[in-house]
């Protein structure tokens, strides 16, 4: 089983990426367990996932100096947490900065996200 802490600013990224990261990992042979918190109340849950967890993916789905600052929360709580993180183009240098696995903007593709679940380095690789 696969486990994913998804967080997004708003319900719909929440629902089609937790689609998307379930669809993608069942093609893998593997179950998806998504754990999902959406908006600025919910943060602080989402982010208490972080701490010392070496077994989730931390998939985060925000824009603009928030996004940055949640990527940036998760890298500090948790240095090496696996990270995707969806955002828009004003976000790609710094996703470098704070080491994500994978940066894709949203709206996120499937192609996206099979490439996001590829750098996390957890499916067997068929040869």
């Amino acid at each position: 089983m696969v486990r994913f802490v998804l967080y997004a600013d708003r319900d719909e990224d929440i629902g089609e990426l937790s689609g998307m990261l379930q669809s993608a990992t069942r093609r893998r042979g593997e179950w998806a367990l998504v754990q999902s918190f959406t908006g600025t109340e919910a943060l602080p849950h989402f982010l208490h996932f972080v701490e010392s967890n070496p077994y989730l993916i931390m998939v985060v789905a925000s824009f603009g100096e928030r996004g940055r600052e949640i990527a940036a929360r998760i890298r500090k709580n948790n240095a090496e947490a696996r990270m995707l993180w969806f955002s828009g183009e004003e976000n790609s240098l710094f996703s470098y900065q704070v080491h994500v696995n994978c940066f894709g903007l949203l709206p996120a593709s499937m192609e996206t996200i099979e490439t996001a679940l590829d750098s996390c380095g957890i499916f067997a690789v068929n040869t």
